[in-house]
This record gives C-alpha cells, sequence and structure tokens, in this order.
C-alpha cells in the first residue's frame, strides 16, 4: 500500500487524511445478502490487513501486542482490542435486515477504551482514523458480495450526475494536486455508489482509481474508475463522466 513510503506518524497522517477525503466520518453500506450471510462473510475481518498494517509493530504501542476477540450481541459483530487488560477500541458492525430480510445495512461505530495512548498503536488512537480503517477492511470482505442496485438505476445514475455536475475545471485539475484531489473524489464517488448498493467493482463499472506521473511529461495522465463504457476518466480540460454512456 502506499503507506509503507511513509514511517511513524507521518505514515498515520497521511493515511488519516486520505481515508477521511475517500470515506467520511461515517460508514454505512447496503448489501444484497441476508445477515446471516453478511455475518459469515466478516468473520474472518482482520483490521490488521488495513493500510499501514495498524498493530503490526509493537514498538508503536509500549511494546505491548495488542489482542483481538471477536464477540456478537444481537444484530452487532465487535472486535475488541485489548492492550494488555485494557481496551484499545471496539470496532462494531451493525448489520440491520431490510427489505423482509432478504438484504442488509451495515453501519459501523468505533468504541476508544481506557488504554493509555502509550500503549496503542497510533492507528487506533484516534476514532475518526480507526473508523475510517475499519470502514476500508469492510469494503474488502463485502465488495465480494453481490450488490443490491444495477448500474442504471435512478439512484446510481443520480449520484453519477451529481459527480459530473461537481467536477472541477481544467484549472483546477492541472498539475500533481489536481490528480491527487481528483483521485480522491472519485473514492468519495466509489463510496457513495457503494453505499447506495451500486455496483462498483463488476467489469464496465467503477474500481479504484489509480494515477501517476511520469517524469518525462509535464501533463498529468489521465486517471480512471473502471474500462469499457462504464467507468469515469478524468483528463484535465475535459468532462470526467459520459453520461450519455450511462
Amino acid at each position: 500500500m502506499f503507506v509503507r513510503a511513509f514511517g511513524g506518524a507521518a505514515a498515520v497522517a497521511a493515511v488519516g487524511l486520505y481515508l477521511h477525503s475517500a470515506f467520511g466520518p461515517s460508514y454505512s453500506r447496503n448489501v444484497s445478502a441476508t445477515p446471516a450471510e453478511v455475518r459469515s462473510a466478516l468473520e474472518d475481518l482482520d483490521i490488521r490487513n488495513a493500510p499501514g498494517a495498524p498493530a503490526s509493530d509493537p514498538s508503536r504501542s509500549g511494546g505491548v501486542a495488542p489482542t483481538f476477540q471477536l464477540t456478537e450481541q444481537g444484530d452487532d459483530m465487535i472486535w475488541t482490542i485489548m492492550s494488555g487488560d485494557k481496551v484499545a477500541v471496539r470496532l462494531i458492525a451493525h448489520l440491520a435486515a431490510t427489505d423482509g430480510g432478504q438484504h442488509t445495512k451495515v453501519t459501523a461505530e468505533v468504541e476508544r477504551g481506557d488504554a493509555p495512548d502509550d500503549y496503542v498503536a497510533p492507528a487506533f488512537r484516534s476514532t475518526s482514523l480507526t473508523r475510517s480503517l475499519f470502514g476500508m477492511v469492510l469494503d474488502q470482505e463485502l465488495d465480494q458480495m453481490h450488490v443490491t442496485q444495477s448500474a442504471d438505476s435512478a439512484t446510481c445514475q443520480k449520484i453519477l450526475a451529481d459527480f459530473e455536475a461537481s467536477a472541477p475545471s481544467a484549472d483546477q485539475q492541472a498539475g500533481f494536486g489536481g490528480v491527487a484531489r481528483t483521485a480522491l473524489k472519485l473514492n468519495a464517488l466509489e463510496g457513495q455508489l457503494k453505499a447506495a448498493g451500486c455496483p462498483v467493482n463488476a467489469p464496465g463499472n467503477f474500481e479504484e482509481p489509480k494515477a501517476q506521473l511520469t517524469a518525462d511529461s509535464g501533463a498529468p495522465p489521465p486517471v480512471t474508475t473502471g474500462g469499457g463504457n462504464g467507468g469515469a476518466k478524468f483528463e484535465p480540460g475535459k468532462p470526467m463522466l459520459d453520461l450519455s454512456k450511462h
């Protein structure tokens, strides 16, 4: 992941800025599966697989290696991260049945425990950062499940139209900063589509954007989210989406 290029607190700050822009302050997603099916899919969730490999380096938490425990209470799945005999943080996934129990709305909550910061991994000291990391690993698990709406549904089309209407100008798109801002906007778009149950990773729809700058070119290359006729494409001075193809 991109955070391997950073070290210590800089990595945590970089991850926090990226995820806050991409995922926002809360997590909500609709899944076309029963709560039992969602629960089964989430049983192997591991927050240590999030960007920056949080809690993988005990030297960052006073030499205390965290322990992880999954419990269930009603419709909630709770991952408790312990630091010694104290709670570092609790990650809670609420699974609410919808559409007569055939679909599930997944929301996330994070509760900071009583473990002192010096004995807690940096990624778990801030509830907002932890919630964003939790949302990312939830998405990784839920991406493997079916979505609830087709790409041409009214809801999905409105999200795309609103995104196109807020596209930056050619001047705003120029340079590395423009590419970075566009990548964040595309990640935010992906979050909106997922929350609404729109397809994201299917062929011809949306995938995580990838961007790079070449040393022999002063202009940024296109940033895309997927292939075929369903993807969004960013080129300086040109529309980011062609809604006529949706």
